[in-house]
């Protein structure tokens, strides 16, 4: 059994969705494997999976789709 480096909790394998910034900009990996702590929700990615992500990323590739996100400043937050 896989454990998380962070608290020990069990290790479980999932697809999620990671945000990432490139050049300045915003953009969402879907379906992604990970590695998912059930304890503290730590997300893990394997090697492979990184240099996936950043290959498709860096490859400026035609995106799925574009979609709009609201931006939140906490340091104007009263």
């Amino acid at each position: 059994m896989k454990r998380c480096p962070m608290c020990r909790g069990k290790l479980e394998d999932k697809t999620v969705t990671h945000p990432q910034e490139y050049k300045g900009k915003l953009v969402i990996l879907e379906n992604v494997p990970a590695e998912v702590c059930q304890q503290c929700g730590e997300v893990l990615f394997r090697p492979e999976v990184v240099e996936k992500m950043q290959r498709l990323v860096w490859s400026e590739a035609e995106p799925r789709r574009t979609t709009c996100l609201p931006v939140y400043d906490l340091a104007e937050a009263g």
